[in-house]
C-alpha cells in the first residue's frame, strides 16, 4: 500500500468524521428547537437510540456522497503518480465543497420547513414549485433577510471549501517498496465493501430505512433520528409512485370487490350495495321541509387560512387572539373536535368540495388529469339542483393550483379572486387584506335575490404575516401556559397578531350579516385549512391539539335543530352534509360525510390524510404508504390529551372505516367522471 494512499485515506476520514460531527451537532440544535417544551420523561434512553440512529442515518448520506472518492482511492492505489494525486485532491476539495455544503444547505432548509409543517422534508415539498412561486419568493423576502441569508449560505461553502483545502493538504512521497497487486485488490475490494456497507447502513437482511427512524413511543424523538435528506429521498419516491397512477383501491385491499369497500365503510351488509352502481349507497334522500322551503337560505362557507382550534383556547380579555369573532362563539355553535382533510390549503379546499376522502400522499385534484371531469358527488351539485347560484371567492389569483379551472368543473357558476376586486384595495403576497374579502363577500351577497351557495377561501393569515397599516392590534400578552411552548419567538408575534387581525374581520363580517336583512336568511359555516403552524411544539400526548380546526356554524334559529352536541367528532368530509340538512329540502346528495346535527354523529370516525385516525374512544396512527401503526386511546382524565394503548377491536375498525373510504374515494374519482 503507497504512503501517499495511505496518507489520503486518513485526510478523507479525517475530514468525514468532521462532516458526522457537525451534522450530529446540527440534530442536537433540532432537538433543543423544537423540543421545548416537551416533556422527555423517562425517555433518557430513548434520546440516546435517537441521536445513535442519527449518526447511523448521517453515515449513510456521508456513504453516499463518498463513492465517487472511494473509486477515486482506488485509482490511487493502482496508479501511483503525482499527477494523478494532485488531480485527485483538485476533484476532492471542488467535490467536497459543491456536495457537502449542499447537503448542510438542506439539512438549513429542512429545518425551515419542519417550523411551518412540524415535520421533515416530505410530499409537500412540491408546492414550492407548483405554488404560487413568485409569492413564495416574496414571502421568504419580507420574513427573512434574504441578503443575509444568501451571504450565509455562501459562506457556507466558502468554510467547507477552506476546510477541505486545509485538510487536504499532502505532498507526494515516491514509493520505492510497492505492495503486491493481490494485496491491492484486496484492500481496493474492502474499501468498497466498506462503503457499500455504510451506504446500506445496515447488516441485517434490509437496509438503513425510513421505517428505522421509529426508535421511541414519542413521535418527536422519532423526528430527530431521522434527516431531511432521507425524507426527501422518500418524497421523491412518493411523488414518483403518484405519478404513475396509485391504484388506492388495490394498496388498500380492495382490488376483488369494490362493493365489499362500500360495506365496511358504511357498516352494513355487501348485499344492500348495488351491483351495477354501489356508488348509489352514499345517495341521501332530503324529505320536504316548510320551514327551509320558505326561508329559501343562502349559505355562505369559509374557510379561515390557518384557523387552528389549538390557539383558541388560550384566548382572554389579555391575549385576545379571537376578537370579535368570540362573541359569535359564544352565541352560535362550535366544533372543536374536528380534523381538516389535509395538512395543506389546496388539499383541504379540496376535501371540503369534493364530498369524497382525500387520497393521501396523491398529488391535488385540481392539479390532475381529474380536475377537468364532473361528478355527481361535487359539493356544489345539490344546490345547483335546486336553483342555487354557487360562487368560490378566493382572496388572491384563482390561477393558483389551478383552481379557475377546477372549480367550474366542479360545480361553481361563478370563480372569483382579487382581479375582480377593487384595484385600490391594500394586498400583501397572497391577495387582498380578508377585511377587503369579506366587504367584497357581502356585496356579492347582496347582487341579486337569488338563493346563494359562496364557498370562500382566505388569505390574510399566511406567510409574511402582514396586516393593513391602519390596523390596530388588541392586547397580545402571551399566558404562560402557552409561552414554553413556543418555537421562535419572533415570528409567534407576527402570527399572533395576523390570527387575531383575520378572527377579527371575520367577527365583524359575521356581526354585519347579522344586523342586516340577511340575518334570518342566510347560513354560515366556518372552519381552517389547517392548523396554526410553525409556532407550537407539539408532544405525542397531545396529537390532536396539532392538526384540529374548529368548525364554526351560524343557523337562523327558524331552522335550527334542538339538542346538538357539539362534543361529537367531525371533519371537512361533514360540513357539506351537515349544511345540506339544514339549507335544502326535497332533494338529494351524494357524500362520504355525515350530518354533524343528527344523532347519527355519536360513534363518528375521523381522520386527515395522513393516517391519522380516530373516534371518541380510540386513535390511530397508520402509514398508508408502508403499513406501520400505532394505537392510542384517550386520557380520560386529562382532556384531549392521549395515551399509548394496545391493540383492540375498535383499532382495527378504524383501519378499515379508513381504507374502505381511501378505496371508495380511488373508485369515484376514476369510474364516475364525465
Amino acid at each position: 500500500m503507497t504512503k501517499n494512499f495511505k496518507s489520503l485515506l486518513f485526510k478523507i476520514v479525517s475530514i468525514n468524521f468532521i462532516f458526522l460531527l457537525l451534522m450530529s451537532v446540527f440534530r442536537f440544535v433540532f432537538f433543543t428547537y423544537y423540543g421545548k417544551g416537551l416533556s422527555f420523561e423517562e425517555l433518557g434512553f430513548d434520546i440516546l437510540k435517537a441521536f445513535y440512529m442519527g449518526v447511523r442515518y448521517d453515515l449513510a448520506v456521508l456513504a453516499y456522497l463518498n463513492i465517487p472518492i472511494t473509486f477515486c482511492l482506488v485509482i490511487l492505489l493502482f496508479v501511483n503518480k503525482e499527477l494523478i494525486l494532485k488531480n485527485i485532491i483538485t476533484f476532492l476539495k471542488l467535490y467536497y465543497t459543491i456536495f457537502m455544503g449542499s447537503l448542510f444547505l438542506l439539512l438549513i432548509f429542512d429545518f425551515g420547513f419542519y417550523s411551518y409543517f412540524q415535520n421533515h422534508f416530505n410530499i409537500l415539498i412540491f408546492g414550492l414549485f407548483e405554488d404560487d412561486t413568485k409569492a413564495l419568493l416574496s414571502t421568504f423576502a419580507e420574513n427573512y433577510n434574504l441578503f443575509l441569508a444568501v451571504g450565509s449560505f455562501i459562506l457556507l461553502y466558502v468554510i467547507i471549501f477552506i476546510l477541505s483545502k486545509y485538510m487536504l493538504v499532502l505532498k507526494y512521497e515516491k514509493d520505492v517498496f510497492p505492495r503486491k497487486y493481490v494485496f491491492k485488490i484486496v484492500v481496493a475490494v474492502a474499501m468498497i465493501l466498506v462503503n457499500f456497507m455504510a451506504a446500506r447502513g445496515s447488516f441485517g437482511i434490509f437496509p438503513l430505512g425510513m421505517d428505522n427512524a421509529g426508535v421511541s413511543s414519542n413521535s418527536f424523538l422519532n423526528k430527530v433520528s431521522i434527516n431531511g435528506i432521507y425524507t426527501l429521498q422518500n418524497a421523491i419516491e412518493l411523488r414518483h409512485q403518484d405519478n404513475n397512477k396509485v391504484d388506492y383501491a388495490t394498496k388498500a385491499g380492495y382490488e376483488s370487490d369494490i362493493r365489499k369497500a362500500f360495506a365496511d365503510y358504511l357498516n352494513i351488509n355487501i348485499s344492500d350495495i348495488p351491483e351495477k352502481n354501489p356508488e348509489d349507497s352514499l345517495s341521501c334522500v332530503l324529505p320536504y321541509n316548510k320551514a327551509i322551503e320558505d326561508l329559501k337560505p343562502n349559505v355562505i362557507l369559509i374557510v379561515m387560512e390557518s384557523f387552528g382550534g389549538d390557539l383558541a383556547k388560550y384566548n382572554s380579555e389579555t391575549f385576545n387572539v379571537l376578537g370579535e369573532l368570540k362573541e359569535h362563539f359564544n352565541t352560535d355553535l362550535v366544533f372543536y373536535n374536528f380534523l381538516p382533510a389535509h395538512k395543506g390549503t389546496v388539499g383541504s379546499l379540496e376535501g371540503i368540495i369534493a364530498n369524497v376522502v382525500r387520497l393521501p400522499f396523491s398529488i391535488y385534484l385540481s392539479q390532475s388529469e381529474y380536475a377537468y371531469k364532473k361528478y355527481a358527488f361535487s359539493g356544489p351539485i345539490p344546490y345547483k339542483n335546486k336553483g342555487y347560484e354557487t360562487t368560490f371567492l378566493y382572496g388572491g389569483n384563482v390561477g393558483w393550483r389551478n383552481v379557475g379551472n377546477f372549480m367550474p368543473n366542479i360545480g361553481f357558476d361563478n370563480v372569483l379572486g382579487e382581479g375582480s376586486m377593487d384595484n385600490a384595495w391594500p394586498r400583501n403576497q397572497w391577495g387582498v387584506y380578508d377585511e377587503h374579502l369579506f366587504e367584497y363577500l357581502f356585496e356579492v351577497l347582496s347582487q341579486n335575490e337569488k338563493q346563494k351557495f359562496i364557498y370562500v377561501m382566505t388569505t390574510s393569515n399566511h406567510p409574511p404575516y402582514s396586516i393593513p397599516n391602519d390596523y390596530k392590534p388588541l392586547p397580545l400578552n402571551v399566558p404562560e401556559a402557552l409561552d414554553k411552548n413556543i418555537i421562535g419567538r419572533r415570528l409567534a408575534n407576527k402570527r399572533f397578531i395576523t390570527y387575531q387581525y383575520s378572527n377579527e374581520m371575520l367577527g365583524r363580517f359575521i356581526t354585519k350579516i347579522k344586523k342586516s336583512k340577511y340575518a334570518d336568511n342566510t347560513i354560515i359555516a366556518v372552519t381552517g385549512d389547517h392548523n396554526f403552524w410553525n409556532v407550537i411544539g407539539y408532544s405525542e400526548k397531545t396529537m390532536l391539539d396539532s392538526f384540529r380546526v374548529p368548525f364554526y356554524l351560524y343557523i337562523p334559529n327558524t331552522l335550527k335543530p334542538k339538542n346538538i352536541d357539539t362534543s361529537v367528532f367531525g371533519s371537512h368530509l361533514d360540513i357539506l352534509p351537515t349544511l345540506y340538512n339544514v339549507s335544502i329540502s326535497s332533494a338529494e346528495y351524494t357524500a362520504m360525510g355525515k350530518n354533524l346535527l343528527s344523532n347519527q354523529t355519536n360513534d363518528n370516525i375521523i381522520s386527515i390524510d395522513n393516517g391519522f385516525i380516530m373516534n371518541n374512544n380510540s386513535i390511530v396512527k397508520y402509514n398508508f404508504n408502508n403499513g406501520e401503526v400505532a394505537f392510542y386511546k384517550w386520557n380520560r382524565s386529562k382532556t384531549g390529551e392521549i395515551e399509548q394503548s394496545s391493540e383492540t377491536k375498535e383499532h382495527k375498525d378504524l383501519i378499515k372505516h379508513y381504507l374502505s373510504g381511501i378505496a371508495i374515494s380511488d373508485y369515484l374519482i376514476k369510474n364516475t367522471g364525465k
